[in-house]
């Protein structure tokens, strides 16, 4: 089984709010939905914003289009309903903006009413939660960003572990994901510890060699003037060789 196509139905998975956490033994895959604001806090949920004029004609013509046109992939889909929203005249798409106007009067009231039931107290936990989860959401944009950009320069791939490996060696067939991984971890926790040792060694090869080229490829980002995507103590360590570097010269 290609090793993709694990890792993209795991991102699916995670997208979804599953998360799988796999280490050598064992394999743990949880349910790991996020909650929002409201329950975090043990707060009555809000009301629900009314979504967009454009999401409401979406959601109102998916369907349609969907059974229009069955040959069309989830993001031609999207674009095919973008470019008929698109197409839609201005007194049609008024319809659709008068029918959002009338439930954000709705919903405007009724979050008044929500948030005068709230004591001050509340009010600031929500606004502390909400600050802190957009700084959250900025941190993790950074670091896909610069995972991205580290993917572009080269940056070796992490072999995985023993696990990961034995993975590699299953065949899938037609198992929903979440099944063939759960199958998988307590087949791997039965499995003698002889048969698993061979996948440890071949993992610890493999972590070996990852990291070699990972120094290799550290002191290229370093010397071309990107030690801002080196780890912090592969930084240090060059710092030190510079500076036994430069006192042997001195000697």
């Amino acid at each position: 089984m290609a090793l993709s196509r694990i890792f993209s139905s795991q991102l699916s998975l995670v997208s979804k709010g599953l998360l799988w956490k796999c280490i050598d033994n064992p394999c743990v895959l949880s349910v790991a939905g996020k909650q929002t604001i409201a329950q975090e806090l043990g707060l009555p949920e809000p009301p629900k914003r009314p979504v967009t004029p454009y999401i409401r004609f979406v959601n109102a013509n998916r369907q349609e289009i969907k059974k229009k046109f069955p040959q069309l992939t989830a993001p031609q889909l999207t674009a095919k309903l973008a470019s008929v929203w698109n197409e839609l005249g201005l007194p049609e798409k008024s319809k659709w903006s008068l029918l959002y106007t009338k439930d954000k009067e709705t919903y405007d009231e009724k979050y008044k009413e929500y948030m005068k039931k709230l004591t001050p107290q509340q009010i600031e936990s929500m606004k502390d939660l909400k600050r802190k989860r957009s700084q959250d959401k900025l941190k993790r944009q950074i670091r896909r960003d610069k995972k991205k950009e580290t993917e572009e320069l080269g940056k070796p791939k992490h072999p995985g572990n023993a696990f990961t490996l034995y993975l590699l060696s299953l065949d899938r067939g037609d198992a929903p994901l979440k099944e063939f991984l759960a199958g998988a971890a307590s087949r791997w926790r039965r499995l003698p510890e002889e048969e698993q040792e061979v996948f440890r060694e071949r993992a610890k090869k493999h972590r070996e060699q990852y990291e070699q080229e990972l120094r290799h490829w550290e002191a290229k980002m370093i010397k071309s003037g990107r030690a801002d995507l080196v780890r912090r103590h592969q930084q240090l360590e060059d710092l030190k060789h510079t500076a036994t570097h430069r006192r042997h010269i001195r000697e």
